[in-house]
């Protein structure tokens, strides 16, 4: 008889949806830009607690800061660990990244 390996365990599919402010900010960096956004996001798939959390009108709200060259910027999320869903919601500069976030939170 064979021996059994033992069977490695389901991966859960995490799902992951744009913010139109995130798609149209993503839109706006150069392409390598782009490919150093998508190189974070797959970290925050990976790991969605990796960015810190913020507290007060942002509560619920990660934040993972990555450099591009000189410039550091800024990508904020939601993960839902009940529906196991990423929520990209916005990525920019430092400059008033918080302030407009904030305003956007609450229109939508």
């Amino acid at each position: 008889m064979g021996t059994k390996r033992p069977r490695e365990p389901k991966k859960s599919s995490r799902s992951v949806e744009q913010s139109t402010r995130f798609s149209k900010a993503k839109r706006r960096l150069p392409p390598k830009g782009q490919l150093a956004l998508d190189e974070e996001v797959k970290k925050i798939v990976d790991n969605p607690l990796v960015g810190d959390m913020k507290t007060g009108a942002l509560k619920g709200v990660r934040v993972l800061k990555f450099k591009l060259g000189p410039l550091q910027l800024l990508l904020a999320y939601e993960f839902n660990e009940r529906r196991n869903v990423i929520q990209l919601l916005d990525v920019g500069p430092h400059e008033n990244f918080y302030r407009d976030l904030e305003g956007y939170l609450k229109e939508r």
